[in-house]
């Protein structure tokens, strides 16, 4: 999956929780008879993927649509692997500018229209079309044509060898060109209720009904390829903006499955015999980003003192009860590509004083705070309204910066200022998270290609990463790049654009009544088809 990394993760992210009924008197039905029900903090957009984009749209949108290959959720010892979906198997050609699907024969879309390569080729022309303007088309660019060879067999013609080209091909959902071919290109922008008024799907799973900021049920595709499959009669997934009613909700059992727990209140969860924590690593980290343009920040040396100033592990054990870890680097620990060689910086608080003070700062007016050539050590540390967690670490840090004679400034910002702000540049420091995603591409935030228009908010440049994260980009089997993986670690670690502060656990809350779920950092709603719904008692069983 390559769009988790272009978001700001905790910043955009539509958390799932629980969702209330509309009253009390609507009562609940038997546990035998309820639907598996979700909440969302925001709404589902509509089927179509090309036109907008959420975690919570990319939830619902794997179980409408089918890939040619489905990814599976074993990065961690290695790269990914891809597992049948809606083809049958694929090929490379000896010079590994070609690779074939072999489509599956027996497939159709819910209206019985057989899926073909007709679909695979114009889901291609409508992912690069300028008219209708993907966000995601750049993981296009190296395909230069998308060949039919007969009605189930399909060859994507590429530009260079790179790793990721099956990543690459397979990325977004295939979707139906009978039905959505009528509308032309330029008009989709604008329309995403046509495109669920004319939905015909390949997954499991169809869109039974739609109540824009209410609720998105989901029903089984009848003409599903597997007969047997859904399992679940109904999926529900309801609109509930606030967090606390979520998980009060969640913990009346109205709701089956809440994401993000609030790690002070798992004790609640843990005591209930309905319910149960399944906790999942995220591949997310959380960082202070420095803005190395500015004087203040340009030296490494300042930067790594910095982050020895910052007892990250307080953090942990303060906002996640001790569950999350200690981040070291932009590939967490729990991904194959995780150099785990690599040390987090210790909180020393006394080897920072002493760098700072070869770095000739001092407190030459005893007010407390470290000045050098009469400019105070000051700045502002920015992060999103909105988010409590990130509120309160923002304040422990600036209490342990101060202990040092720092003066860290909260700033905090709309969604869209704090956006602005980075974009151009004009911050000081500012707190977010990434996610990582399966092409480990992370050039957008550290190549210095990317300082004009991209994600690189500190300006960070260093020749050596730059180069290793374009041999990265080239390598042709993703293990091979290894060894640049861990030297490119090594920079980040010495340099410290970033200070990497932790990677979250997802605390999921489900109840007990749910049956053969394995939600997992690709998806929480990974392989819905085969969930299924059993009564318990008040014990749990």
């Amino acid at each position: 999956m390559r769009k988790v990394s272009l978001f700001w993760v905790l910043l955009f992210s539509l958390l799932v929780g629980c969702g209330p009924r509309t009253s009390d008197s609507e009562g609940t039905a038997p546990p035998s008879e309820r639907p598996l029900v979700i909440a969302a903090a925001a709404d589902f957009s509509g089927p179509n993927e090309l036109l907008s984009s959420s975690q919570l749209d990319h939830e619902i949108r794997s179980n409408l649509f089918l890939h040619l290959v489905q990814e599976q959720p074993d990065y961690q010892d290695s790269p990914p692997t891809f597992a049948p979906q809606l083809a049958r198997n694929h090929s490379w050609s000896e010079d590994r500018l070609q690779l074939t699907f072999e489509l599956r024969e027996d497939l159709v879309w819910s209206d019985g229209t057989p899926i073909t390569a007709d679909d695979v080729r114009w889901t291609w022309e409508a992912q690069t079309s300028p008219e209708v303007g993907w966000v995601y088309s750049f993981v296009k660019d190296s395909i230069r044509d998308v060949e039919i060879l007969d009605p189930h067999t399909v060859r994507f013609h590429f530009t260079r060898v790179y790793a990721n080209q099956l990543l690459d091909a397979n990325e977004g959902f295939i979707l139906p060109k009978h039905a959505w071919s009528e509308l032309p290109w330029a008009e989709w922008r604008g329309n995403a209720q046509w495109f669920q008024d004319h939905l015909v799907v390949s997954g499991p799973f169809t869109v039974d009904s739609w109540t824009p900021q209410q609720e998105t049920v989901l029903a089984p595709n009848p003409r599903y390829h597997r007969p047997e499959r859904p399992r679940l009669d109904r999926v529900v997934v309801r609109v509930l903006p606030d967090e606390s009613a979520r998980f009060r909700q969640f913990l009346s059992g109205d709701v089956d499955l809440l994401r993000s727990l609030p790690t002070d209140r798992l004790a609640e969860v843990e005591a209930n015999p309905e319910l149960t924590v399944r906790e999942i690593d995220s591949r997310q980290y959380n960082f202070i980003a420095w803005n190395s343009l500015r004087p203040l920040f340009a030296d490494a040396a300042t930067r790594r003192a910095l982050t020895q100033a910052i007892d990250r592990q307080a953090l942990v054990d303060t906002l996640y009860g001790g569950r999350a870890r200690v981040a070291s680097s932009p590939f967490p620990a729990n991904v194959w590509a995780h150099d785990a060689s690599l040390e987090p910086w210790p909180y020393d608080p006394e080897a920072a004083r002493r760098a700072f003070a070869d770095l000739g700062w001092s407190d030459s007016d005893a007010d407390g705070f470290l000045d050098r050539d009469g400019v105070a050590f000051s700045f502002e540390l920015s992060t999103n309204t909105g988010n409590q967690l990130r509120r309160d670490a923002l304040l422990m840090i600036q209490e342990q910066l101060a202990r040092v004679g720092i003066d860290a400034r909260p700033k905090f910002l709309e969604i869209q200022a704090l956006i602005e702000s980075n974009n151009s540049h004009e911050f000081d420091a500012t707190l977010g998270a990434w996610g990582i995603d399966t092409s480990l591409d992370v050039s957008y935030a550290f190549h210095s290609s990317e300082i004009d228009g991209g994600a690189n908010y500190g300006g960070y440049d260093n020749p050596r990463a730059d180069e290793l994260m374009n041999q990265i980009s080239e390598v042709s089997e993703m293990a091979e790049a290894k060894p640049l993986f861990d030297e490119l670690q090594q920079i980040l670690h010495q340099d410290q654009p970033y200070t990497f502060l932790w990677e979250p656990p997802n605390l999921l809350g489900l109840n007990r009544r749910i049956r053969d779920a394995h939600p997992n950092a690709l998806l929480m709603l990974f392989d819905l088809e085969d969930w299924s719904l059993v009564p318990h008692d008040r014990n749990g069983h």
